[in-house]
């Protein structure tokens, strides 16, 4: 092993002696160590141990050995406000003396649903849940009931939660299939195309097109290497399902709130048929939101002559999530024009900083993003542009992702996916720390490749 990497890892042994210890206990409560595949954070392949936090505030996160770190992952991009918010905190604060949950209706859920409804062009009604993948689970129950077609088409590379439904092409882009235990792709009815294939897909629906019942897809795919659509893609899907009679459903549940108040089927004008949300929408607290036309959403009315069942898990619509989540939505409409452009110009000149220093380096990596979503790729060999997932997925060279990310940890940055994203209370001093910290970090990569 080279000997800057064994100096790096000693490093970080240095630095995080609890955080190993805890991970030592860690293995022996759960598979891997975790409750969430990820959250390894890369540290594995060195035989380390993630660093466990105690505590977080603004566009900081600090350690259980008194490390901190500038927060670029902002848990999972949910933490558009920064972390413990103030007006956040408040409205928890206020809500639970009054009750963390009741298992009943709640007039704190009436509010946040009119929020997202007169802020989302795409949703007239909508029903809570908890999480992204039971929202995503639902949405494709939905489509297939409305159209009486079985089939999802989905994007290879889009993550859209780890459901029986919809858990297929998200890292093995080619085969398909994500996990054991699961039905075969055929089966359950999923096909596939590349992000920005606008060739691809035409074939896919012309082989297919009496039998799909929609397709689901992040307008700029997220967990797949934030990649943004080409000029026409999403138009010409919008264009196609809808003279197919195919449903179009949005996965917003990154990008909801995140590139723009009205969400980026707002900010791209392409207005689909059911949109799914989560993560910002929550404050911090669970949730998960399927919404859309009145017609297909009235499928779930039970009381009158539905027949889908949706929803229905115990702590749906929870009055801690809905205060948080109201709180935050307030925050963001109040400040939108101000927020946002500082979020996107920012995301902007991060990328074009990013790429002046891989440019520099001759580093074998590549940028993307849209907005406030950053992620460099790294691949086995330089490349001059980067269109589709599966083009992430086929060139990725994992080496350097795990050695990217011990060294920007023990320079006191959090990434993840490269970078991550940004967050209202991320300073222009944080910023240029960052940049000065991954600019060493690619000297490093490049010089030992």
């Amino acid at each position: 092993m080279v000997n800057w990497l064994i100096e790096e890892k000693k490093i970080y042994r240095q630095k995080h002696k609890k955080s190993l210890e805890l991970w030592k206990k860690a293995q022996k409560q759960f598979p891997a160590g975790v409750s969430h595949n990820i959250r390894d954070f890369h540290m594995t392949p060195f035989e380390l141990s993630p660093p466990f936090i105690a505590s977080a505030k603004g566009s900081k996160l600090f350690d259980v050995d008194g490390n901190t770190y500038i927060d670029y992952w902002i848990t999972h991009g949910a933490a558009i406000l920064g972390h413990a918010h103030e007006a956040i905190l408040k409205a928890i604060a206020e809500q639970l003396p009054k009750g963390n949950h009741f298992g009943m209706v709640n007039e704190q859920s009436l509010v946040l649903a009119q929020k997202i409804i007169d802020a989302t062009p795409g949703i007239e009604k909508l029903r809570f849940c908890t999480t992204g993948t039971e929202a995503t689970m639902y949405a494709s129950r939905l489509a297939r009931a409305f159209t009486k077609k079985k089939k999802i088409v989905k994007v290879r590379g889009g993550w859209h939660g780890g459901n029986d439904t919809l858990f297929y092409y998200v890292k093995e882009v080619e085969k398909g299939m994500e996990s054991k235990g699961l039905k075969s792709q055929q089966e359950a009815g999923i096909l596939s195309f590349d992000y920005n294939d606008i060739e691809g897909f035409k074939q896919l629906l012309e082989e297919n097109k009496n039998e799909i019942a929609a397709v689901i897809m992040e307008p700029v795919l997220g967990a797949g290497g934030a990649i943004p659509p080409k000029e026409g893609f999403l138009e010409t899907i919008r264009e196609e399902t809808t003279k197919n009679d195919i449903l179009l459903i949005y996965d917003e549940i990154i990008t909801g709130f995140r590139l723009d108040y009205h969400s980026a089927q707002g900010l791209f004008d392409v207005i689909p048929d059911l949109t799914t949300m989560g993560k910002i929408v929550g404050g911090g607290t669970p949730i998960g939101i399927i919404g859309g036309r009145d017609d297909i959403l009235e499928q779930a009315n039970l009381q009158k002559d539905g027949e889908v069942w949706i929803g229905g898990g115990t702590f749906s619509a929870n009055p801690v999530s809905m205060v948080a989540g109201k709180a935050t939505l307030d925050t963001l409409e109040k400040n939108k024009d101000e927020f946002y452009k500082c979020l996107n110009d920012n995301g902007l000149k991060i990328r074009e900083r990013i790429d002046e220093i891989l440019n520099k380096h001759d580093a074998t990596a590549f940028v993307t993003g849209v907005g406030s979503m950053i992620c460099i790729h790294w691949f086995k060999e330089r490349i001059s542009e980067l269109k589709t997932s599966s083009e992430v997925k086929l060139n990725l060279d994992s080496e350097k992702v795990n050695r990217f990310q011990l060294l920007m940890l023990n320079r006191s940055i959090l990434t993840r996916s490269g970078f991550g994203y940004l967050c209202t209370e991320h300073s222009k001093e944080d910023i240029e720390i960052a940049m000065m910290k991954l600019e060493e970090t690619v000297k490093i990569i490049t010089q030992n490749s």
